[in-house]
């Protein structure tokens, strides 16, 4: 951590002190104080920590300095989390609404008694807080005013929203002539399913002067997608975009550039125990560089690029996908990561629907989407009969629809193959929509809930072992339901349904439909660690939904996948051979 962030944490731990009953004053100015003193420190606070040079500065006694170090040792402090646990929520709440301090909100909380913004919302228009003392209508209307704003703008975002946004940020800001390098970092690097906040990190030469990053900053926060400036400076500017999201901008020198790109891309899980294997190594880590310990001090290793600090901990390079903590620290250690899956290894598409049931383009026009684009194949997913909400196919219709797919592959002959295949409803009690001798005429077979989300966990998984377990399903859709920042995905053991999958040869896709990006990348890589074959679907209702496969590569890289690991990499002929082994495997 830098020591703004240590000292945020500081401030937010007098600020949480003074949410606390019978709070002590004296201990809360001690805490202001110290994070004043932190953020005047001449140098990196890691160094500053390990060195000892912290004791005898004016505002840190000896327990504010061990919470410190606890800050750069672990990335967190024990004390600022007892304190967020023992708060009630509404006051943590409370605090996201601007120009709403402390005092107030313990005003708020003993009078009102209010336990959700809601109620403090309907308190608010029943006129009850302007009657507190201290408060006033002006309050109570700019306590309106801040709930609003958090309504629209608090929260995360899809991934393809927040990558727009950034885009257009960063294509503005590469146009300036002060520009060395430019590079989004943060969650977004890493292609987080949702994103909280955009992090933009730009470098300038070593020798450019203060008029220069002015020059940028002045660019930066002038952008028309800017709605408010919160924060800026030469080094670093903070803006909330018309969208409601937030972002910042870091400018250094070059061949500071690695060291900051790296530590903003994150994840704080990952940088944890990679400042730990630099320890063990007589190293540090931070955004300012990397540097060995010698016996005149610390001294900086140059580095390029985020390779070459890798390289210098012994390292393979790690691909931002995987920074999450989940092995990879140790796996680039022991030169074992995987070469990760990309959009260009993708042969075809399965999961994808027409107008014979709620798609917006016929099945000629998807084939010949899916031939512009280079695909071998398309796998025909239409829905089945149950699904009336979609227009799903009757069996006769069913049949037809092969018919015309018939006629489609040999007009397509050489140039792709349609694959016969339905998105067959999973019925409450885990039977199919379709019976299996109108399943037994399909290359394959996606199996799907799309009702009776809330049944109880237990019954749900049983549901879907049923389904698992009949020897005509190839594939499951979207396993949990999600839809992100709008549902939860329903009660299931995801463990035990891999188990079974893995057991009957079935496969469990990536819905990369960037609303669901279901299985989640943490099922993924457990899947793929058991030998599953994993498709990575588009669930494309038109011919613009094709283009989300790359939304799937980024969940199937953070699981990583390889190109060898993905159903859909695999050539026309040997997936229908997998398909087929399927069958036989269960005996049909």
């Amino acid at each position: 951590m830098d020591k703004t962030q240590i000292a945020a944490m500081l401030e937010d731990i007098a600020t949480l002190l003074t949410l606390q009953e019978g709070s002590n004053p004296f201990e809360v100015r001690a805490y202001e104080k110290a994070a004043q003193a932190v953020n005047g420190l001449d140098g990196d606070i890691e160094q500053l920590t390990r060195a000892g040079k912290l004791k005898g500065t004016p505002g840190l006694g000896a327990t504010i300095i061990k919470r410190v170090e606890e800050a750069v040792e672990s990335g967190h402090i024990a004390f600022f989390d007892e304190l967020r646990t023992s708060t009630p929520q509404i006051k943590l709440d409370m605090l996201r609404i601007q120009g709403v301090g402390p005092k107030k909100i313990n005003a708020i909380y003993d009078n009102l008694h209010v336990s959700s913004i809601a109620e403090l919302e309907q308190a608010c228009r029943e006129d009850k807080v302007a009657h507190l003392p201290g408060f006033g209508k002006k309050t109570q209307d700019n306590i309106l005013q801040g709930i609003a704003f958090l309504a629209q703008h608090a929260g995360r975002y899809l991934y393809p929203v927040a990558e727009q946004e950034a885009e257009g940020i960063r294509a503005a800001l590469a146009t300036l002539p002060q520009v060395v390098r430019l590079q989004v970092a943060g969650s977004l690097r890493r292609r987080r399913e949702t994103i909280g906040d955009i992090d933009v990190v730009m470098s300038v030469s070593d020798d450019a002067g203060d008029a220069a990053r002015r020059a940028i900053m002045d660019f930066f926060t002038s952008q028309p997608s800017v709605q408010a400036i919160t924060g800026k400076g030469e080094t670093k500017s903070s803006v909330v975009l018309r969208s409601g999201i937030n972002m910042d901008l870091r400018v250094v020198k070059d061949s500071q550039f690695p060291y900051t790109l790296h530590h903003f891309t994150g994840s704080k899980e990952h940088h944890i125990p990679l400042r730990r294997r630099a320890q063990s190594m007589g190293m540090t880590i931070n955004d300012y560089g990397l540097f060995k310990e010698t016996p005149s001090g610390l001294e900086l290793v140059p580095c390029q690029n985020e390779s070459d600090i890798y390289a210098a901990l012994g390292m393979a390079y790690i691909e931002p996908e995987l920074r999450e903590d989940m092995g990879e620290i140790e796996a680039a250690a022991a030169r074992t990561l995987p070469a990760l899956v990309e959009e260009r290894d993708l042969r075809g598409v399965l999961h994808v629907h027409s107008t014979w049931s709620d798609g917006k383009n016929t099945i000629r026009e998807m084939a010949e989407a899916c031939v512009a684009r280079g695909f071998a194949y398309l796998g025909m997913t239409d829905h089945s009969r149950f699904a009336a909400y979609a227009n799903g196919l009757s069996e006769d219709a069913l049949r037809r629809q092969g018919a015309e797919i018939d006629r489609l592959n040999e007009e397509f002959a050489g140039r792709l193959r349609i694959l016969k295949g339905t998105e067959c409803d999973i019925l409450k009690d885990g039977s199919l929509d379709y019976a299996d001798d109108v399943l037994a005429g399909l290359d394959f077979v996606v199996a799907s809930i799309h009702s009776n989300f809330n049944l109880p966990a237990e019954e749900q998984t049983r549901r879907m072992l049923h389904t698992i377990a009949n020897p005509y399903v190839s594939i499951i859709g979207h396993p949990t339901g999600r839809v992100l920042l709008e549902r939860e995905g329903y009660a299931l053991d995801m463990d035990a349904v891999i188990d079974a999958a893995i057991e009957h040869g079935v496969c469990i896709e990536i819905n990369a439909s960037p609303s669901r990006l279901d299985m989640d990348w943490r099922l993924v890589k457990r899947a793929r660690d058991k030998g599953m074959k994993i498709p990575l679907n588009p669930d494309a209702h038109s011919i613009a939904g094709l283009g989300d496969m790359r939304f799937g590569i980024g969940s199937a890289r953070k699981g990583w996948l390889r190109a060898s690991d993905v159903l859909n990499a695999m050539p026309a002929e040997d997936l229908l051979a997998f398909f087929r082994t399927q069958r036989n495997r269960r005996g049909t």
